[in-house]
């Protein structure tokens, strides 16, 4: 008899504590209540690991108003970061774009000297040619020959 009793008032204990972890499960909405039932029901000591589950974690906490500032900073914090980064890219390709400029200018530069070498080789052909017919005019204004001329070294 006082094995059933026992049996008995086990059961009685553990269908109330089920009962009430089914209430305050379902009033304050905590997650996967059947699963808090059933272990109530089965293990009833398992019902002081519930009331300390939802005494904690199982509801909702209300933030401060500093941890609300503080999440709002961190959010405004994160958005100037994404923005300086963009930032940077935008003047990093500006920075490849310049440089692609500026090599092209010295492309150009190079170009134009070598388009300067070019007018001043053909310059100094001209001058050459120029030079030769003075001489050719004063050796027959002299009545001499070229080469003589040349050697006279009048317009060195």
């Amino acid at each position: 008899m006082e094995g059933i009793a026992v049996l008995i008032a086990k059961a009685l204990l553990g269908m109330g504590l089920s009962y009430w972890v089914y209430r305050d499960s379902r009033k304050k909405k905590i997650k996967y209540s059947n699963l808090w039932l059933i272990g109530t029901f089965v293990f009833p000591p398992i019902a002081l690991v519930y009331y300390i589950y939802q005494a904690t974690a199982g509801r909702n906490t209300e933030l401060t108003l500093k941890q609300k500032f503080e999440i709002e900073l961190r959010q405004q914090t994160e958005q100037h970061k994404k923005a300086v980064e963009k930032e940077r890219k935008e003047m990093e390709l500006l920075k490849k774009e310049e440089r692609e400029k500026n090599q092209m200018t010295l492309e150009e530069i190079e170009k134009v000297k070598a388009e300067r070498l070019a007018m001043k080789a053909k310059r100094l052909e001209e001058l050459k040619e120029e030079r030769r017919q003075q001489q050719e005019e004063i050796a027959k204004k002299m009545k001499m020959s070229i080469d003589a001329a040349n050697n006279m070294k009048m317009f060195d």
